[in-house]
């Protein structure tokens, strides 16, 4: 997992630094984002392993990036992760945790829990 590359797109200063905070402790590279036009170009241009995408952003937002990095030739096979304030762990549960095929965790998740779901995607 160590240099494993992620790229997490969330318009939240504190959110960002966190989630930042905690991968990077995994030893794991982090480049954030805090914008959707942002987040695409920097996927483009890191082709990260995987992508943390906040759902709520002003302008763009998750599901317009997503399918933007979906539609991309470059970044169309890198596996995303939507993130969102508005579900639970257990609404997250109900459905499966995916969103049309795309895994989504809540921000209230455990950062055990959050950092165990991070090594799944990245292992498949």
């Amino acid at each position: 997992m160590a240099g494993k590359k992620i790229l997490i797109v969330d318009d939240d200063a504190k959110m960002l630094r966190l989630l930042s905070d905690i991968l990077s402790n995994e030893g794991f590279e982090v480049t954030t984002a805090n914008n959707g036009n942002d987040g695409v170009r920097l996927a483009v241009e890191k082709i990260p392993d995987l992508i943390i995408l906040d759902v709520m952003m002003p302008d763009k937002d998750g599901g317009q990036v997503g399918r933007e990095l979906m539609e991309n030739i470059k970044t169309k096979n890198i596996p995303l992760i939507f993130l969102s304030s508005l579900i639970t762990e257990d609404d997250a549960g109900e459905t499966g945790g995916k969103i049309a095929g795309v895994l989504y965790l809540s921000k209230s998740m455990n950062k055990k829990e959050f950092v165990k779901k991070i090594k799944e995607v990245l292992n498949k």
